[in-house]
């Protein structure tokens, strides 16, 4: 009987001890992770502005398999939010605070009587995006009881993120590498008349000159309150595989002869029977591109033009969308 008395009272010493020790832990904690991800900073924000893009790389789902979410009208922006069901538990999110492509605040409730803060933290580096997620709160006694079996909450939650922020890399990275090609067929391009500037360089160095000059016509055109009459397009005047250099005009349509001086002129194109292509991708693959068309060109019996000149235009670019994957090019080759 007397060891009993002992036992219930070492027991009783050992739990008060226990929740004096539990009630002195640190309550407040600040866990987060930190990438940088080789994508546009406006791409990494929006996709994760909207919950209903976390199944792409949501790390939790490698965990619990059985998650499943439900969205509400709103999945994007201040006011947003989800909720989820799983094997290890139900929970919550919704969206408190924005401010484009720097920072997300949200607040997650796990059922388990807090609501900690789940941030998000983005900076333009030389590389990309730095992209930090963390979480900050209070824990309450029975969560520090929790995470006290559990080795902590950094310990646990630290290497989720890391996940986290590994798939969304890949993720992101993957879809900046999607690009189609559709063919349109025979297409009568109207032409018309249009503000350029030409110039002769090694391929390597297309691109560069040619966003260097739309910016000159397009600052001409604003300068002179010269409206322009549709989507920029690149006229090409001679390809040259053998040295590698290319030479052509960059372009933007008016509606009428404009009579300039400078370097900035003007041009007209006649009406020509075109083969057209759509172009869905990065600049990058825009080789690919042009040979994808000559093919079909070749595939349905038709000739290329001798010594005409092909133009591509940019429907929807890097002014429109950081997503490199949704930008439009339309190239049209003319034939016979």
């Amino acid at each position: 009987m007397r060891a009993l008395k002992y036992i219930v009272l070492f027991l009783l010493i050992f739990i008060i001890g226990g929740s004096i020790y539990i009630a002195t832990l640190k309550a407040d904690y600040n866990t987060k992770s930190t990438r940088t991800i080789k994508v546009p900073i406006e791409m990494v924000f929006n996709e994760i502005n909207d919950y209903k893009n976390w199944n792409n790389w949501g790390p939790w789902l490698e965990m619990d398999s059985s998650i499943v979410a439900s969205y509400p009208e709103i999945t994007s922006g201040v006011g947003a939010s989800y909720s989820w069901t799983g094997a290890e538990g139900n929970g919550s999110m919704k969206t408190i605070s924005v401010i484009p492509n720097k920072e997300i605040i949200q607040q997650i409730d796990f059922g388990s009587g807090s609501t900690p803060e789940v941030y998000w933290k983005f900076n333009v580096v030389e590389n990309g995006t730095e992209v930090t997620w963390g979480m900050r709160g209070e824990n309450s006694f029975s969560e520090k009881l929790y995470w006290l079996f559990k080795g902590g909450i950094e310990k646990n939650m630290t290497p989720m993120y890391d996940r986290g922020l590994e798939l969304l890399d890949q993720y992101l990275t993957n879809e900046m590498e999607k690009h189609s090609f559709n063919f349109k067929g025979i297409v009568d391009y109207g032409g018309g008349f249009y503000l350029y500037q030409t110039t002769s360089c090694k391929m390597d160095l297309f691109n560069d000159n040619m966003r260097e000059m739309m910016a000159n016509v397009s600052n001409f055109m604003d300068e002179n309150t010269i409206e322009k009459y549709g989507n920029p397009f690149v006229l090409y005047h001679k390809w040259d595989e053998e040295n590698k250099t290319v030479m052509f005009s960059a372009c933007f349509p008016v509606n009428e002869r404009i009579i300039t001086t400078g370097n900035i002129l003007t041009g007209f194109q006649e009406p020509i029977k075109t083969f057209k292509t759509e172009f869905i991708g990065d600049y990058k693959f825009s080789n690919e591109a042009w040979i994808a068309a000559s093919k079909a060109i070749s595939d349905v019996g038709l000739i290329a033009t001798e010594n005409a000149e092909p133009f591509e235009i940019y429907k929807v670019g890097p002014e429109n969308t950081s997503n490199p994957a949704k930008w439009i090019t339309e190239i049209y080759i003319p034939v016979n």
